[in-house]
């Protein structure tokens, strides 16, 4: 679902709790892509930054949802 008024509620967060997860995981993906594109040009370096960046997310989210 795109818009959901309802989203915090059915999550049980808090406004400011999420805004400030969010942003950070957007950070984190921000720096990843860039580490990503660098790879691409240079595959000799951050070699497993990518990778390894993503799966820490994906278990933090999973922490974070289980909360």
């Amino acid at each position: 679902m795109l818009i959901d008024f309802k989203h915090l509620k059915k999550t049980d967060k808090k406004y400011f709790s999420h805004a400030f997860r969010v942003i950070l995981v957007s950070i984190n993906l921000l720096w990843l892509s860039v580490a990503g594109i660098i790879h691409a040009i240079f595959p000799f370096i951050l070699l497993e930054t990518v990778s390894d960046g993503v799966k820490k997310i994906s278990e933090q989210m999973e922490k974070f949802t289980k909360l």
